[in-house]
């Protein structure tokens, strides 16, 4: 009942623009879908199961920005066809400045160039292992 009562709390005073929200990044393919890799321009996958509540509980806090390479236009269309549209600020194909990103394919620099490379010799997004 108190995350409930802080959840609410939170969405209050954002929606009152008493906090401004700062922007963050989520990769389309991956991340909100249930891609497993390219199948064409027109296979957008179905969401991810909780996606939707996810997106939600993000976008009180947050401005909500989908990075994609794929066509904005398409992607946007499938927003609107779960019903996502309203959670997302916008959709881009730019990395644009945000206090974070969230994408399957990612590797958190930690400042150790060493620690990077090694990482990257068996990279596997959490969909091909």
């Amino acid at each position: 009942m108190a995350n409930l009562i802080i959840y609410r709390w939170n969405y209050d005073r954002v929606m009152n623009n008493k906090v401004s929200k700062k922007d963050i990044c989520i990769d389309f393919d991956g991340v909100l879908n249930t891609y497993r890799g390219w199948a064409g321009e027109d296979e957008l996958y179905e969401p991810l199961p909780g996606c939707q509540d996810f997106l939600k509980q993000m976008s009180i806090n947050y401005k909500v920005n989908i990075f994609t390479t794929r066509n904005i236009a398409q992607v946007e269309k499938w927003l609107e066809k779960y019903e996502l549209r309203q959670y997302v600020n916008k959709v881009t194909d730019k990395k644009v400045p945000a206090v974070f990103y969230i994408d399957d394919r990612a590797i958190k620099f930690n400042g150790n160039f060493q620690d990077i490379i090694n990482q990257t010799k068996n990279f596997k997004t959490y969909w091909q292992k």
